[in-house]
């Protein structure tokens, strides 16, 4: 009789709630935060109280330098115990995707450059590729390890989601703000959401026109490279209360925050992006065209 193989121990502290990403409709799109390890905890506990939901995944990756991965929301904390290289720091999205092979298939006619080949790695396999405009992004297919289920994590009593999403924000020149939210509809195979105060979500990009940023997509932009969208006023005071804002929120005005750790993020009111006859102003003055 032949024994049955044991399924390997997953490191401590491993979950996710979705093993296999095959069964999803669309890519995954995830905004960065590269932290170190002793502060993952923190951070985890901060933006589960700004998002009101609780960590989807939380995946210890020794392999990689002592590398530790959590996602709250659409925002994946990357923590590690050594400095991060310049190619991480670069990347500016992490994609969860159905299949490497098929994604990678869709991008080849888009202009998009494969920078590291697939490898296989604990939660899967990655690559990471260079989309047309510049921009890194790091491609992952999540697959279950041998014995592993869905994990969803425990919601504590009285938590509710405060609607507040965050997004991976793409500043670009006014001038091409039209053409770059086709290339991210072609790039995402998404339709771009309602689009107003020159600013148009593309799944979970917000591709802002900003004149006052760089626009090479990596190290070189100093500005925010993530929005917090709020649903309403209320999503909006919530928000106050847990970032420290540089200035008055107002309805239809950009404002960028400090989040836990020093990190930029720039406010939006979904109300914004249904508003065609405003335009974005930089350094969160709202104003119409005249």
């Amino acid at each position: 009789m032949t024994a049955t193989p044991r399924a390997a121990a997953l490191p401590e502290r491993w979950f996710r709630t979705l093993p296999d990403a095959s069964g999803l409709e669309r890519s995954r799109v995830l905004a960065r935060s590269l932290i170190p390890l002793a502060e993952l905890d923190r951070h985890i506990a901060f933006h589960e109280d700004l998002l009101g939901v609780p960590a989807s995944l939380r995946m210890p990756i020794p392999d990689f330098g002592g590398l530790e991965l959590a996602a709250v929301g659409d925002l994946l904390l990357i923590a590690s115990e050594r400095p991060f290289t310049p190619v991480q720091r670069r990347t500016a999205y992490s994609l969860i995707v159905p299949s490497l092979a098929d994604e990678l298939a869709r991008l080849e006619g888009t202009g998009t450059t494969v920078l590291e080949p697939v490898e296989d790695i604990l939660p899967g396999a990655r690559a990471r590729v260079r989309y047309p405009d510049g921009t890194l992004a790091e491609l992952v297919e999540h697959r279950p390890r041998p014995g592993e289920t869905p994990c969803p994590p425990a919601v504590p009593e009285g938590r509710v989601p405060s609607g507040v999403r965050v997004l991976a924000r793409r500043a670009v020149p006014r001038a091409g703000f039209t053409e770059m939210v086709a290339l991210y509809e072609e790039l995402l195979a998404t339709a771009a959401g309602p689009r107003g105060r020159g600013a148009a979500a593309v799944g979970n990009v917000l591709v802002v026109a900003d004149d006052a940023a760089s626009h090479d997509g990596g190290a070189g932009d100093e500005g925010a490279r993530a929005a917090l969208l709020a649903p309403d006023a209320a999503a909006a005071d919530a928000l106050r209360q847990l970032v420290a804002v540089g200035g008055s929120f107002g309805r239809n005005a950009t404002r960028t925050v400090t989040l836990i750790g020093g990190t930029p993020a720039e406010v939006w009111n979904a109300d914004d992006l249904g508003d065609p006859g405003a335009v974005a102003a930089p350094a969160g003055s709202a104003h119409r065209p005249g």
